[in-house]
């Protein structure tokens, strides 16, 4: 075996060495004591390597431990894979997980939707105290795994919060790789099993009924969200300088992000993309348009005159819900981006096109929306209609005078 386990403690009774038994141990027989600390004392090419804890940082607290350490480390050199930085604990912090994590956090933070920075965060703690002091360049297929199976015991998680949380930890093992070059290779992640989820979607006649019930004041917004298949917080966040009332298009490019503002759409790498407005929307965009300057939001909140909030907008779709009578599992979302796009594709307009129409990267995103055994809807875009109820609110000349004027 090479290396010498040694200790630099004393007797604490007599003040004398410990007598070492090679294989059991330090002792002091006359008062029974043995040392709390102990080390590897190693030579190794050409260097003296003193070695006071393991890989993960654990102090060699016992004889024993020092001993299994030590047959470690000369399987290590057996084998020519033997890293003293690894059992040098200022070298090893810097691959610690938790260390590299907090790194990666940092470097996020700034970039990522403050909308997703509290499950952000959560998610990376969670990695923080699963893997601690774990050195990353000995990362195995088998620790990822063991963090699934964590994940799925320890937390009461959705298969896809688990997918996301896995997900996340593959991105910062690439943030290793890729900017911090720590880790040369990333290994493979287990699969995580999904429970499809229900999809929920109105058709016209449904979209229709329900949208009796939304306040005429806040007709605008929600018939634009129906009309156009936008998200909410895309909605709210469209300005009148978005809009090209000559070529009669609106140019979706920002989105909110909770209560923040943010000049580009949801989601990593979006791009702006350009609809044409809906006829049935043209009277109250022009409107907007003509008497507000280009920073002035195209909705605003009738008893504010500012801005739609997430919250008012989701109180909104409260009072539709009670005063429809339907259970809580329908969303806005549902109600008008999903439905916008399960009624086009299922009337026959092309994937393609309803790709496009709801600013998606790829045509395999809008799948999802086509469906068996619906009834036949037309595809043209005109016919996606609120006619039958919509009339078109103007704000009241106070709430006008009130605009958020940027």
């Amino acid at each position: 075996m090479k290396g010498t386990i040694r200790t630099k403690e004393k007797c604490p009774v007599c003040q004398k060495a410990f007598a070492h038994i090679p294989k059991l141990g330090f002792l002091c027989s006359g008062h029974k004591t043995t040392p709390t600390k102990v080390y590897l004392d190693l030579s190794w090419n050409g260097q003296r390597i003193r070695i006071f804890s393991d890989k993960q940082g654990q102090p060699l607290d016992s004889y024993q431990r020092a001993l299994n350490l030590q047959g470690k480390i000369n399987f290590e050199i057996e084998n020519h894979i033997f890293d003293s930085s690894k059992y040098q604990r200022v070298e090893a912090e810097k691959f610690w997980a938790v260390n590299l994590l907090e790194k990666f956090q940092i470097s996020r933070i700034g970039t990522i939707a403050p909308s997703y920075q509290k499950d952000f965060k959560r998610m990376v703690k969670i990695a923080k105290d699963f893997f601690g002091a774990k050195d990353l360049r000995d990362l195995r297929k088998m620790d990822i795994a063991d963090y699934k199976e964590h994940l799925e015991k320890n937390f009461k998680l959705k298969g896809k919060t688990v997918k996301n949380i896995l997900d996340l930890f593959k991105t910062f093992l690439r943030y290793c790789r890729n900017d911090l070059e720590v880790i040369e290779t990333i290994p493979p992640f287990p699969p995580v099993e999904l429970q499809e989820r229900k999809f929920k979607w109105l058709d016209q006649e449904d979209q229709i009924a329900l949208f009796k019930f939304v306040p005429d004041e806040d007709k605008p917004i929600i018939s634009f969200l129906m009309l156009h298949g936008c998200r909410p917080s895309e909605a709210r966040a469209l300005k009148v300088k978005d809009v090209n009332l000559k070529n009669q298009t609106v140019t979706i490019s920002a989105n909110f992000s909770g209560r923040v503002y943010r000049e580009k759409r949801k989601g990593r790498g979006a791009k702006s993309v350009t609809v044409p407005i809906h006829p049935e929307m043209s009277d109250y965009v022009s409107y907007r348009v003509n008497g507000n300057l280009p920073e002035a939001f195209l909705f605003v909140n009738p008893r504010t005159g500012q801005h739609y909030s997430e919250n008012r907008l989701r109180r909104v779709w409260e009072t539709v819900r009670t005063e429809a009578k339907i259970g809580r599992d329908l969303r806005l979302y549902d109600a008008t981006r999903d439905s916008f796009a399960s009624q086009l594709v299922n009337s026959g307009t092309s994937l393609f096109k309803v790709s496009k129409l709801l600013g998606h990267s790829s045509v395999k995103m809008t799948e999802k929306y086509s469906h068996e055994n619906v009834e036949e809807l037309r595809a043209d875009l005109q016919k996606v209609s609120l006619k039958k109820v919509m009339t078109v609110t103007k704000p009241s000349p106070e709430a006008k005078a009130d605009e958020n004027i940027i």
